[in-house]
């Protein structure tokens, strides 16, 4: 569309697939645009990555990869034009038929950009640099795999240093457990600069293979022909940092991820990443400090949608600081900045230990929408001390009349995955509820109540330093009180330090 006027492009074969469900990428890159699409709907079974527009058509080799998923491609300019690199991200089976080795391995795959093809008959319209590296993603601390690559997002270093290129991994295991794994740029290119090819055992020939030639010349047909029949190199790809460990790892299937670099009112960085799960929601996490000592913060969990469904695409717009999310039936926009859902007064604004939330003329604000400087306190492990006033809130009490041996139940919401939760009645703990509690809500079961089992009970919240009076609940004799006003379990859901709920958007916290 061009000023509202249709024009017909031609004929575009490459561009879409044949059917929704097929596997497929498509990079624009000014008039050079590179597909893994099938240029026709019944041949072509091996899949490729082409270039379909530019200077010569190419396509790599049917035997350089085994049954390919593809999933992210990137053009990397780097310090000279000509030695500038495609990577693409993709899992393919599994080589080793070993029983115990895993079915799918993820790889990154390279190509030089000005890659025209070879001299041979046989390499002429073939990319001619390719070379393809495992990506690794283990913690072996707790002698924990995933091996199964499930989106990438590159965040461009700040100052435009193309090696400090942060590429952030989602990675599964067999039982839909998630690792983020987080790599440079600069490691992957030294990685394929460096590394011996794999089952090739002589003398490199020069140029040696994935090398990108300056005025465009063509690869010689020896360095073809080993990069053709060795494709994968010896040296994995390796996480960032001197542990080479994920940078978190969750019990929740992650899916998709995208990743925003944004400046707290102190002028600290935090890297914020977005989180697709397999349930349709999105979980927002906080990455701040350096890698080696970085502090990694679950904060909500957001559902996008008014009809609960499967996440499709999600798309960061970093200038507008909006989410855009699509299910089967649905397109959303997602504010980044939701400061409005945390209730609970200073404590619980600042306990969500949000970067883009701070405290302000009694309000929990967005930093880019107060025209002055907010209370914020991120990093500290009790950020509730930098509050005005030194203890939150009072639950409001709540009374519930009920008969002799009868069987009841008390049920407190636990808002915050950092926390422990207790039941107290009078001064006795009767239930305690530990961070990654199975269920989300601490319940405390009565199964028959004695007089001894009336009175006060309280559910409190601890974290650190902090003391907060989640619920009030008074139970009383049926024949003594009169009914309470039992608006119970709806107001008391709703009643939260760490979360409150918009009319558009349904959001939750998680639970670790």
């Amino acid at each position: 569309m061009v000023n509202d006027t249709a024009e017909l492009l031609g004929e575009r074969r490459g561009y879409a697939p044949f059917s929704p469900d097929e596997n497929s990428l498509v990079l624009f890159d000014g008039s050079e645009v590179y597909s893994t699409i099938r240029k026709q709907e019944y041949n072509g079974k091996i899949p490729r990555f082409r270039r379909i527009r530019g200077e010569i058509e190419l396509y790599t080799s049917d035997t350089v990869m085994q049954n390919p998923q593809f999933i992210k491609a990137t053009i990397v300019h780097q310090d000279q034009a000509y030695d500038d690199k495609i990577y693409y991200f993709f899992r393919e089976d599994n080589p080793d038929k070993n029983p115990e080795a895993p079915l799918n391995v993820s790889r990154v795959a390279q190509l030089c950009r000005g890659d025209q093809g070879g001299e041979s008959s046989l390499s002429v319209s073939k990319w001619n640099t390719f070379l393809k590296a495992m990506l690794v993603c283990s913690d072996a601390t707790s002698n924990k795999n995933f091996n199964r690559l499930q989106d990438v997002f590159l965040l461009p270093d700040p100052n435009g240093q193309w090696r400090d290129t942060r590429v952030y991994g989602v990675f599964s295991n067999p039982w839909n457990y998630s690792a983020i794994c987080v790599y440079s740029l600069g490691d992957i290119d030294k990685v394929f600069r460096t590394s011996s090819l794999k089952g090739y055992h002589s003398d490199l020939p020069n140029p040696r293979p994935g090398k990108c030639l300056p005025d465009r010349q063509p690869i010689p047909t020896e360095t073809f022909q080993v990069a053709d029949s060795h494709p994968e190199v010896v040296q994995r790809v390796e996480p960032v940092g001197p542990l080479k460990t994920p940078l978190f790892h969750s019990k929740y299937h992650y899916q998709k991820v995208v990743v925003h670099r944004m400046h707290a009112s102190s002028g600290e960085t935090f890297h914020v990443l977005y989180l697709t799960t397999d349930k349709g929601t999105i979980h927002k996490v906080v990455e701040s400090g350096e890698r080696e000592h970085s502090l990694v913060f679950s904060i909500l969990e957001i559902q996008p949608f008014r009809r609960p469904a499967t996440i499709q695409a999600m798309s960061l717009d970093a200038d507008r600081r909006k989410l855009y999310v699509n299910s089967q039936w649905e397109v959303s926009q997602v504010p980044l900045d939701l400061c409005e859902v945390y209730s609970g007064g200073c404590h619980g604004c600042l306990m969500a230990r949000d970067p883009y939330c701070g405290w302000n003329q009694d309000r929990c604000v967005s930093i880019y929408s107060s025209p002055e400087p907010v209370l914020q306190s991120i990093n500290p492990a009790e950020p509730h001390k930098g509050c005005p006033n030194p203890k939150p809130e009072q639950a409001p009490l709540q009374k519930v009349s009920l008969a002799q041996n009868s069987r009841y139940y008390l049920s407190c919401p636990m808002e915050s995955h950092h926390a422990t939760y207790s039941w107290r009645h009078e001064n006795s703990v009767e239930q305690s509820c530990e961070p990654g509690h199975q269920s989300p809500n601490c319940i405390l079961f009565i199964e028959n109540l004695t007089d001894l089992q009336y009175g006060h009970y309280y559910c409190e919240a601890q974290e650190g330093s902090y003391l907060r009076e989640a619920q009030h609940w008074e139970l009383l004799r049926e024949d003594g009180a009169m009914t309470s006003h039992l608006l119970g379990c709806a107001r008391a859901l709703a009643a939260s330090l760490w979360l409150g709920v918009l009319p558009t958007l349904t959001l939750g916290l998680l639970v670790h």
